[in-house]
């Protein structure tokens, strides 16, 4: 058995998520306990320069500024969550680091120092995991499959896998698959557009359980606008970002499309619903056999949007990860902690089938103390 923390930062940018977690048997059949789960807000500074960073509008001192303030926030919330606990019985962190840029198979960029993180806590510090991913031609993205793969294939039922975050991402596995016959991929918008239109309309940092979108309709040549973005019809491997969902794009929508008149709560109704659209439109063309959708992510707290997917998939029984033993918010963290652990042991952490590489590879720097 081997101690590992993950840290996780999402596109959301809402928190960074840190769990501790014992696993063991990681070449055959592993197994994974989550021991402790921390939310920590970032600090004013980091959200700061982080929003400077992924609007494009961050110097070069800003973004050398970044990596080692949000360092010093990992810091924070990893000594929160492993207080009265022995380092040196820690193997190692897996700390995914911001995305600021995702431009696959060219370039990713998630900022952090590791090499400070390290020096900070005394424990290996895994980090940069995609770019091993991009430089054999793939997408860098999603990392997380190989985790739903061996925590969440079942030998009889067909399930997918859905991580609301700021993206959408959605891992098919068929019952009794192989590792090579996974399917996986970056829906779309998860919660990034609906955060944004109800900051935009309502000055919320998001929509509490779905209540502004509730209580709105949908404004159709919006929705249908959306609908027609080129993304969502491209096939897998595919991925996304900030880069194509971001706040440029949303209110260049709601200028041209949303009549000054209409009700706020429309504008965010309507990204509701393109983000429970996009997401079981990918189900029903790529995971059609499913007959279990088990979902996890900030984005199940959205209790309206959950009903909305669900009101899309009437065939498919929709489930949160907490009722099979893995807590929704913490699960993205639990991935990179397992992550981490692979890299440690000279284990490939990608899948070629899901990403386009080339070939598996071993993820991310390490940063000893």
């Amino acid at each position: 058995m081997v101690r590992s923390l993950g840290v996780m930062t999402g596109t959301s940018v809402d928190a960074i998520d840190v769990a501790l977690c014992a696993i063991s048997n990681l070449e055959q059949n592993p197994t994974i306990e989550l021991e402790r789960f921390v939310s920590v807000d970032y600090s004013e500074q980091t959200l700061y320069l982080i929003h400077r960073a992924i609007s494009n509008q961050a110097l070069v001192s800003e973004l050398s500024d970044l990596q080692f303030e949000l360092s010093n926030d990992y810091y924070r919330a990893i000594i929160e969550t492993i207080n009265g606990i022995d380092h040196k019985s820690i193997l190692c962190i897996g700390a995914h680091g911001q995305t600021i840029w995702h431009n696959p198979p060219h370039s990713t960029f998630q900022i952090l120092n590791g090499s400070a993180l390290a020096q900070q806590t005394n424990i290996p510090v895994v980090h940069d995991f995609r770019s091993a991913d991009i430089a054999l031609g793939g997408q860098g993205a999603p990392l997380v499959p190989l985790f739903d793969f061996t925590f969440f294939a079942h030998p009889t039922i067909n399930r997918a896998v859905l991580n609301i975050g700021g993206m959408s991402n959605l891992t098919i596995l068929p019952a009794n698959s192989t590792e090579d016959q996974i399917l996986a991929f970056d829906c779309g918008p998860g919660n990034v557009l609906i955060d944004i239109a109800s900051k935009a309309t309502f000055g919320k940092k998001f929509d509490d359980e779905g209540k502004i979108a509730r209580a709105g309709q949908s404004i159709q040549p919006l929705l249908e606008r959306l609908q027609s973005l080129e993304y969502f019809s491209k096939p897998p491997p595919k991925s996304t970002g900030r880069e194509l969902f971001n706040e440029e794009f949303a209110k260049k929508c709601i200028d041209k499309f949303a009549h000054p008149s209409a009700p706020s709560e429309d504008v965010v109704a309507t990204f509701t619903e393109l983000t429970a659209w996009c997401i079981a439109d990918h189900v029903t063309r790529f995971g059609s056999m499913c007959t279990e959708l088990i979902c996890s992510g900030g984005g199940t707290k959205n209790t309206y949007l959950m009903e909305r997917i669900a009101h899309y998939l009437p065939e498919i029984k929709v489930l949160h990860s907490d009722s099979i033993g893995f807590p929704s918010q913490a699960k993205e963290a639990m991935c990179f902690a397992f992550l981490a652990a692979r890299t440690m042991f000279k284990l490939h952490g990608n899948m070629p089938s899901v990403t386009g590489a080339s070939r598996k590879a071993v993820l991310g720097t390490v940063s000893t103390p």
